[in-house]
C-alpha cells in the first residue's frame, strides 16, 4: 500500500497500526463464516448445536472474565512499572501476575469437571434432556481448551502492551482455521463431537505460537515469579471491583441462551448463528481499534495530558460512528437475505433461517451500542472507576434480566433480542452520563454528541427508507429466494441505507459549519 493511500485512509478511517490489525481481523471472517456455514448445514438449529453453544460459554467463563481483567489491571499497572522496575524485575512481576490470574481458572474447570451436572442444573435447570446429556459429556473434554484459552488471552495482552500487536492480531485468523480443518476432516466420524476436538486443538496450537512469539520478542524471560512491595495490593484494590465488573458482563453477554434453554429447541442456536455475525463488528473493532486506543490512552492518561486523550478519543470515535451506525442499519434490513445466504441450506431448513433473522435484526440494533461501549468501558479502566463500573455492569445486568422476563413470554427468543438491544443502549447512555458527572479532564460531553447525532442520522435514515417505498419495492421482486437473488437485494438494501446515511451526515456537518461561521 502507497504511503499517499495510506495517508489518506489513516484521515478517513484509522491509524497505521489499527488498519493493519483490522487486515488481519478480516482475514479470519472469512474462515469463520465458512465454519458457521458448515455448521448450519450439518447440525442446523437444535438440540445439538444448542449443546456446544452451551458448554462452550462454561468452559469460557472465566477466560471472558479474568482475561478481561488482565487485560484491564494489568496492562496500565505493568507501564507505569516500567519506570521503576529493571527488565529482570519487571519479568518476574509479570510471570507471577501470570500465574495469579490462572490459578482461579484452573480451580473453576477443575469443579467445573468434577461436577457438571451440579453447575448445568444451576444455570440451565429447564434444559432439554437430548440437550443436557451432550453438555454433560461436551463440558470435560473441552476444559484444558479453556484454561489454554486464558492462556492466549493473557500472552497476546504481553504482546499488546509492548505494541507487538501483529501476532496477537492473527491469532483469530489461526483459531479459525484450526476449528475448520477439524470440522472438516471429523465431522463424519465424530459429528457434533469434532467442535470440542477443534476447540482444544485450536487453543493449544495458538498457545504454541504465542507463547513462542512472546520467548522470541523478549516480551517473556524464564524469571522466578517476583511481586514488587505494594503491588499486589494495588492489583487487588481494582483487580476485584474488575473482576465484579467483568463476571456481570460476561454474565450478561450469555443470559439469553440461559433464558432461551427453558424454550423449544433451536432458540440458543439462532442466539448463536446470530452472534456470528454481531461478533464480526465487535471483533473487528476490538481486537484493533480498541486495544491500541487502550494502549495509547492509558500513555497519555499516565503522563497527564488529557488534553491529548481527549483529542485522540474523539477523533476515532467520530470515525467509529461513520461506519458502525450505517452498517448495523443496513444489515438489520437484510437480514433476512444475510440468514438465507449464509446458512439456509442442509439441516438449516427454512423455519431455522426465519427464527435466525427475526433474532439476527433485532440485535443488529444493539450492535453500535456493543461495539462503543467497549470503548467507553476502556476509558473506564484507564480511569481505574472500577466502582463506577461495577454497578452499571449490574444495572445493564438487571436491565436485561428484567426485559427478558418481561418480553420472553410472548415474543420468545425475539423479546431477549429485543431486550439486549434495550439493555445496552441504556447502558451506553449510563456509562457516558457517569462519566460526564465526574472532572476527568476528558471531553465526555463531545462523545456523548458523537453518538447521539450517529442515532439521529440512523433514525432519519430509517423513515427515508420506509416512507420511500423502497423496502418494500425489493420485497416485490422476489428474487431473494435463490442464493444469487439475495445477495442482489442485500447488496441494494446496504448501498441505499449506507448512501442515504452519508448524504445526511454531509448534510449535517455543512449545516453545523454555516452555524458557527453566522
Amino acid at each position: 500500500m502507497s504511503d499517499s493511500l495510506l495517508g489518506r485512509l489513516k484521515r478517513l478511517l484509522f491509524e497505521t497500526e489499527v488498519l493493519r490489525l483490522m487486515g488481519l481481523t478480516m482475514l479470519v471472517k472469512p474462515v469463520g463464516l465458512v465454519t458457521q456455514m458448515l455448521l448450519a448445514s450439518y447440525f442446523g438449529a437444535g438440540s445439538q448445536y444448542d449443546a456446544f453453544a452451551l458448554a462452550f460459554f462454561l468452559v469460557t467463563f472465566f477466560e471472558a472474565s479474568i482475561g478481561r481483567v488482565y487485560n484491564g489491571v494489568v496492562v496500565p499497572a505493568t507501564i507505569r512499572l516500567r519506570r521503576e522496575l529493571d527488565s529482570r524485575a519487571l519479568m518476574g512481576y509479570q510471570n507471577g501476575i501470570f500465574l495469579l490470574f490462572l490459578l482461579p481458572a484452573v480451580v473453576f474447570l477443575t469443579v467445573l469437571v468434577t461436577r457438571p451436572a451440579w453447575i448445568l442444573d444451576l444455570i440451565a435447570p429447564n434444559l432439554p434432556a437430548d440437550s443436557r446429556e451432550y453438555v454433560l459429556g461436551m463440558v470435560p473434554r473441552m476444559a484444558v481448551g479453556g484454561v489454554a484459552l486464558l492462556m492466549v488471552t493473557m500472552g497476546k495482552a504481553i504482546l499488546q502492551l509492548n505494541r507487538r500487536f501483529r501476532v496477537a492480531g492473527a491469532m483469530p485468523v489461526t483459531y479459525s482455521a484450526v476449528m475448520l480443518l477439524v470440522l472438516v476432516l471429523t465431522h463424519r466420524q465424530l459429528g457434533i463431537w469434532a467442535l470440542p476436538v477443534g476447540f482444544v486443538a485450536a487453543n493449544l496450537v495458538q498457545l504454541l505460537i504465542i507463547g513462542a512469539a512472546a520467548f522470541r520478542s523478549r516480551c517473556a524471560a524464564l524469571a522466578r515469579p517476583h511481586f514488587p512491595p505494594g503491588t499486589l495490593s494495588k492489583i487487588w484494590s481494582v483487580g476485584w471491583l474488575f473482576l465484579a465488573a467483568q463476571i456481570l458482563i460476561t454474565i450478561n453477554l450469555s443470559i439469553d441462551k440461559f433464558f432461551a434453554s427453558g424454550l423449544a429447541e433451536g432458540g440458543i442456536s439462532a442466539i448463536a448463528y446470530s452472534m456470528t455475525i454481531i461478533n464480526m463488528g465487535v471483533q473487528l473493532f476490538s481486537l484493533s481499534l480498541v486495544v491500541v486506543m487502550f494502549t495509547r490512552m492509558s500513555e497519555y492518561l499516565a503522563a497527564g495530558e488529557s488534553r491529548d486523550c481527549s483529542t485522540y478519543i474523539y477523533a476515532n470515535l467520530n470515525r467509529l460512528t461513520k461506519i458502525v451506525v450505517p452498517v448495523s442499519l443496513s444489515l438489520c434490513l437484510a437480514s433476512k437475505e444475510i440468514v438465507r445466504v449464509l446458512f439456509q441450506r442442509g439441516a438449516f431448513d427454512a423455519a431455522d433461517a426465519a427464527l435466525t433473522s427475526g433474532v439476527l435484526s433485532l440485535y443488529l440494533l444493539g450492535l453500535p451500542a456493543l461495539i462503543v461501549n467497549s470503548l467507553v468501558s476502556r476509558i473506564y479502566h484507564s480511569l481505574q472507576r472500577m466502582r463506577d463500573k461495577v454497578w452499571l455492569n449490574a444495572q445493564y445486568l438487571l436491565t436485561n434480566v428484567v426485559g427478558n422476563i418481561l418480553l420472553i413470554g410472548s415474543l420468545q427468543v425475539r423479546g431477549l433480542a429485543i431486550s439486549s438491544t434495550l439493555a445496552i443502549n441504556i447502558h451506553l447512555a449510563l456509562g457516558f452520563l457517569v462519566l460526564y458527572r465526574y472532572r476527568t479532564g476528558l471531553a465526555i460531553g463531545r462523545f456523548g454528541t458523537v453518538v447521539g447525532r450517529s442515532y439521529v442520522l440512523a433514525v432519519l435514515t430509517y423513515l427515508v427508507y420506509v416512507f420511500s417505498g423502497f423496502g418494500g419495492l425489493l420485497d416485490s421482486w422476489g428474487i431473494a429466494t435463490s442464493v444469487p437473488g439475495a445477495l442482489l437485494v442485500a447488496a441494494v438494501r446496504f448501498f441505499f441505507v449506507v448512501g442515504v446515511y452519508a448524504s445526511l451526515y454531509f448534510a449535517w456537518i455543512r449545516f453545523s459549519r454555516g452555524s458557527e461561521r453566522r
